[in-house]
């Protein structure tokens, strides 16, 4: 899959890779943003990250 961090602050963008891989960076630097996404929504943060990954996620039309 194709990524690119919805994060303003982040420029992570990458091709062919896996959701874990993306996973793993939101976990490393993005950590303290998911709390307060959790926090603010009042939801798990597991649903936090999902949803992040999902609208990070880059489709490309071939």
């Amino acid at each position: 899959m194709n990524f690119n961090c919805v994060f303003s602050s982040c420029n992570y963008k990458r091709n062919d890779i896996e959701e874990e891989e993306f996973l793993k960076h939101l976990k490393e630097e993005h950590h303290n943003e998911m709390l307060d996404i959790s926090k603010k929504e009042n939801i798990p943060i597991k649903t936090a990250e999902m949803m992040t990954v999902s609208n990070s996620k880059v489709f490309i039309n071939s």
